[in-house]
């Protein structure tokens, strides 16, 4: 009876490491689509780039400005992106394994952009982004504890 109580517990214990184990998982995942969202995205005045906005739980419906403000894809959309993901990796250290993360751009031009409406970026970006979300999923090792 003692193996049958001992495989109990580690039972146990292993469904009490799933959900911190696939946060984890959804944390890397949102890293991926941020960063390649973010880098992927074609600067004119840095405003694209800085509208990539994580949040948790409802997606957000705000925009802002630039974070600093470029003319025609100065050096500085480093500091755009370097802002953005800032931002984004935030929000996702953030998260809880029943919170939902958004990442979200609310610019009426990101769709076109996303089109190839820019000659600075190929077209479908956005989906370029999300593919590097599934691929960290599938590289994803979850660990709930010991082998049996």
């Amino acid at each position: 009876m003692s193996s049958l109580s001992e495989f109990a517990r580690r039972m146990s214990v292993r469904a009490d490491n799933v959900p911190r184990e696939v946060n984890k998982v959804k944390r890397q995942a949102a890293l991926a689509v941020d960063q390649a969202v973010v880098l992927g995205t074609p600067v004119d005045t840095g405003t694209a780039r800085s509208n990539w906005i994580v949040s948790l739980d409802e997606p957000t419906d705000r925009t802002q400005g630039a974070y600093v403000p470029l003319e025609g894809g100065d050096m500085g959309e480093r500091s755009n992106a370097k802002a953005a993901l800032a931002q984004g990796q935030g929000a996702i250290a953030q998260s809880q394994p029943e919170q939902d993360i958004h990442i979200t751009n609310n610019l009426d031009y990101i769709v076109p952009l996303n089109e190839g409406s820019s000659a600075q970026a190929p077209a479908a970006f956005v989906e370029e982004a999300v593919n590097a979300g599934v691929n960290a999923v599938k590289r994803a090792k979850v660990d709930t504890g010991k082998r049996m």
